[in-house]
C-alpha cells in the first residue's frame, strides 16, 4: 500500500498531526512517516502522506489552510453541512433565485440562507460656520432628522418585503413546489454587493447563487452589476443563473463546458466540482483560454483530459481548441450545437486596474450568455 501513497509535505510533528487532523476531516486517508536525512542519525521531521488520487483535494485544503477559522473548523469537525447563500432584493426574479437555490440546497445537503440589504443614506453631519450661517442650524438639522426617517423607512419595508417573500415560500413549500428545508433570512444595511462579499468573508457559505438579467437586459446596466461585482471577489464558489433560463437539476446535468488554465489550478476546480456535485454522469469538455495554439498546448490539453478520465471515471471528457482572435464566435457556436447546460469556470481574483483593461472570460459570458455559469476560485 505505501507504493500509492506519495509525499504532500514535510513537517515538524506538531504541524504534521494538525495537517493530517485537517485532511482526515475532509475525508482524505492519511499516513505519517518519520523523515531521516542521510546526514542525520535521527528523524528530522514527519512525512505526510496521502493517496495519489486525494491531490487536488489535498492542495486545495493545505493552500486555503490560512483562510481558515476557528469556527469554520468547528464546523468541519462538527459535521456541519454549510450553508447555500440566496441574495434577494424581491424582484421578480427573486422567485426565480430561490427555487434554484432551495433545490441545490435540498441535493446538496445545505440550508438556504436569504440576503437582503437595505441601503443606508449618506450623513452629513459636519459642516463648515459658513454653512451654517447660510443654511441655517434648524434646516441642518431637519435634513438630519429626514435621513434618520428615511433609513428607518427604508429598513420598515425591506422587513415588509421579506417577511411576504418568506410568507410565499413557506405556502411554495406546503405545495409541494420547493423543497420543505428550514431556511434563514438576513437582512443588512449598505451597498448589496459589499454586504454579500463581507457575509462571504466572515461566514463563508459553500456556495452562493444569484440569478442575473436576461442577455437582452445586461447591456442596460453593464456597469455596477452586482453579481458581477461579487464575482471579482467573492472567494467562495459561486453559480450565477440568467432569469429566463430553465434552471437544470444537477442531477439531471449532461452537457458542462470547462474552461481551463491548463496548470495546477484546474486539478483543484475539477475536483471541487465533482466532490461538490458527488462526481456526476456529466459530458465535459475541456476548453483552453490561452492565447498560444502551440503543439504544446495541445500536448497538456491531452495529458490533462486523460488525468481527469482516469481520476473521475464516471464522466465523460473531450476538448476542443478555439484560436483567440475567433474564441467567442467559435465558444457561442459549439456550445449551442452541444446543448451546454452549464459553464464552469476558474476564478482568479484580480485587481481593479485589471478588471477594467483586461476583463476576465467569466465577465464576458456572464454579460454575453444565458447559461448557468459556476465561478471556482483559484
Amino acid at each position: 500500500m505505501d507504493d500509492n501513497f506519495l509525499t504532500l509535505a514535510i513537517h515538524t510533528s506538531e504541524h504534521a498531526l494538525a495537517l493530517k487532523k485537517i485532511l482526515e476531516a475532509h475525508g482524505i486517508e492519511v499516513k505519517l512517516q518519520n523523515y531521516v536525512a542521510s546526514s542525520a542519525p535521527i528523524a528530522v521531521g514527519v512525512r505526510v502522506m496521502i493517496y495519489e488520487k486525494d491531490l487536488p483535494m489535498a492542495l486545495k485544503v493545505t493552500e486555503s489552510i490560512e483562510h481558515l477559522t476557528s469556527m469554520n473548523m468547528g464546523n468541519i469537525f462538527s459535521g456541519h453541512k454549510g450553508e447555500l447563500l440566496l441574495p434577494v432584493d424581491f424582484n421578480d426574479y427573486s422567485i426565480c433565485a430561490c427555487k434554484a437555490g432551495f433545490d441545490l440546497a435540498n441535493y446538496l445537503h445545505l440550508k438556504p440562507v436569504l440576503l437582503h440589504a437595505y441601503p443606508t443614506p449618506v450623513f452629513s453631519t459636519s459642516f463648515s460656520l459658513d454653512e451654517a450661517s447660510n443654511l441655517g442650524i434648524d434646516n441642518s438639522l431637519e435634513e438630519e432628522y429626514n435621513e434618520v426617517e428615511l433609513s428607518k423607512d427604508l429598513q420598515k419595508q425591506g422587513k415588509k418585503r421579506m417577511k411576504a417573500l418568506i410568507a410565499t415560500l413557506h405556502e411554495q413549500q406546503k405545495e409541494g413546489l420547493l423543497p420543505d428545508l428550514p431556511f434563514d433570512a438576513r437582512m443588512e444595511d449598505g451597498v448589496a454587493e459589499d454586504v454579500i462579499k463581507e457575509y462571504c468573508r466572515l461566514s463563508p457559505p459553500s456556495l452562493v447563487v444569484m440569478v442575473t438579467r436576461g442577455k437582452e437586459k445586461k447591456g442596460e446596466q453593464l456597469i455596477g452589476s452586482v453579481t458581477a461585482e461579487v464575482l471579482d471577489d467573492c472567494r467562495v464558489p459561486l453559480l450565477s443563473i440568467p432569469e429566463n433560463c430553465n434552471f437544470t437539476l444537477m442531477k439531471n446535468l449532461k452537457e458542462v463546458i470547462y474552461l481551463c488554465n491548463l496548470d495546477q489550478h484546474d486539478l483543484i476546480c475539477m475536483d471541487t466540482f465533482m466532490r461538490m456535485f458527488e462526481y456526476p454522469e456529466v459530458n465535459i469538455t475541456l476548453i483552453p483560454t490561452s492565447d498560444k495554439q502551440d503543439k504544446g498546448l495541445k500536448n497538456k490539453l491531452f495529458n490533462l483530459k486523460n488525468y481527469f478520465a482516469t481520476t473521475y471515471p464516471a464522466a465523460h471528457f473531450t476538448t476542443a481548441i478555439f484560436p483567440a482572435k475567433t474564441f467567442m464566435a467559435d465558444f457561442n457556436n459549439y456550445e449551442s450545437q452541444r446543448g451546454t447546460e452549464l459553464i464552469i469556470v476558474p476564478n482568479r481574483k484580480k485587481n481593479a486596474f485589471m478588471r477594467l483593461f483586461n476583463p476576465g472570460i467569466a465577465h464576458r459570458l456572464l454579460f454575453e450568455r444565458d447559461l448557468p455559469l459556476l465561478a471556482l476560485p483559484i
